[in-house]
């Protein structure tokens, strides 16, 4: 994947759903560098291009996101400070335990 300006951000490596619509809300991309941490990214804001996924965010605003570690699930504050990180509305789910994300 790539940033808005062109540099490499890194490779997608998953999706968490809204669990209520399945709808993919953001892809966990593992940075180019080495961490065992992932990056999380708005779905709704990557575009194919011919160079490949591209965020439309820069790399300040995507590095400043809250992050997830391989195979380890969100926690409902972790939920909440990522949807506030990038301005977007977060709404309980209708799910028994109201997360708003889940993996497949």
């Amino acid at each position: 994947m790539l940033l808005r300006d062109g540099d490499r951000l890194g490779k997608l490596v998953d999706v968490y759903y809204d669990a209520d619509s399945d709808d993919p809300v953001f892809l966990c991309v593992k940075p180019r560098l080495f961490s065992s941490k992932q990056l999380l990214v708005p779905a709704d804001k990557v575009h194919e291009t011919p160079a490949g996924l591209t965020v439309d965010w820069s790399e300040d605003d995507v590095r400043g996101a809250p992050t997830t570690k391989p195979g380890v699930g969100l926690s409902g504050v972790e939920e909440l400070r990522v949807f506030r990180h990038y301005g977007m509305e977060f709404t309980l789910s209708t799910a028994d335990n109201g997360r708003r994300l889940v993996r497949h």
